[in-house]
């Protein structure tokens, strides 16, 4: 139904939000306005919380949005975490983790928000303690 996002070049970090109904014909959009948006910069991560979305989509859709998402990939995004709430949408995401891994984009699936947080504070060199490691 809508996907919403913001780029925080402070956190380094694309957030964005579903609500409702997402299908595919919501993600496409989605996707195409990041991908021309002047702020997505290398070196971002992307958060996508799902907690308040249901999915309607295919394993065949899922797979032309994880194509598209590789697109953000070769534009030097990192890592992405997805937060899901219910069990369809966690079972689409984890779906949708394994086709975005054999396409080599780093991402996971979780259930709570903190854990999405500190997965994605582990690529800034940061350990799920906030500890970071000492200088090569």
């Amino acid at each position: 139904m809508s996907i919403t996002y913001t780029i925080s070049p402070e956190e380094r970090l694309i957030k964005a939000y579903a609500k409702g109904i997402i299908r595919a014909s919501d993600l496409h959009p989605f996707l195409d306005t990041l991908l021309a948006d002047p702020g997505l910069v290398p070196g971002l991560r992307g958060l996508y919380d799902a907690r308040f979305a249901e999915p309607d989509i295919t394993i065949l859709q899922l797979a032309e949005v994880a194509g598209k998402v590789r697109q953000l990939i070769n534009r030097g995004v990192g890592r992405i975490a997805i937060v899901a709430q219910s069990q369809a949408t966690y079972r689409v995401s984890k779906t949708f983790m394994v086709l975005a891994r054999a396409l080599g984009i780093d991402v996971d699936v979780f259930w709570e928000l903190e854990e999405a947080e500190s997965f994605l504070a582990e690529e800034n060199g940061e350990s799920r303690t906030g500890e970071k490691p000492l200088p090569h």
